[in-house]
């Protein structure tokens, strides 16, 4: 035997529909939000984070042997205890476009990093935190242990 029901109506009902809308526009946002975190990472090419690292490690191998005499500013003062000539040197921002290493004297200087907006060198304890803002504003920062 077999029963058959009939309905008045065919189709969805409200709440299945409103449902299925939800749904669309939460994959929607989602895939949005995809393309956006895939723009930024293109935009960041490889070279640039190669540079960075290669400065950090650079940056890390002269600090981390070096004994801190100061910060002031944007500056950072430093004495190599290897260096036989114990010349203080200065970590800075050098035409604000980049940051480099350079006798106190002023007898010129090793860029480190080029095509900056804007840097910021600061020491807390053994730490040194230098934040760099590039052409294309993208904020970096790098944390040095200095340990001598």
């Amino acid at each position: 035997m077999c029963i058959k029901l009939k309905s008045k109506h065919s189709g969805f009902v409200l709440y299945e529909a409103v449902v299925s809308l939800m749904i669309t526009i939460m994959t929607l946002g989602i895939l949005q939000q995809s393309l956006q975190i895939l723009h930024n990472v293109q935009k960041t090419t490889f070279r640039d984070q190669l540079r960075w690292h290669i400065t950090q490690e650079k940056l890390q191998e002269l600090l981390g042997k070096s004994k801190i005499t100061g910060a002031f500013g944007n500056r950072l003062f430093y004495k190599d205890e290897n260096d036989k000539t114990k010349a203080i040197k200065m970590l800075g921002n050098y035409g604000r476009a980049i940051l480099a290493i350079e006798n106190a004297d002023n007898r010129g200087y090793e860029p480190m990093m080029t095509n900056l907006n804007d840097i910021n060198i600061e020491k807390k304890d053994k730490l040194v935190i230098i934040t760099t803002e590039n052409k294309a504003g993208q904020t970096s920062q790098m944390c040095l242990i200095n340990d001598p």
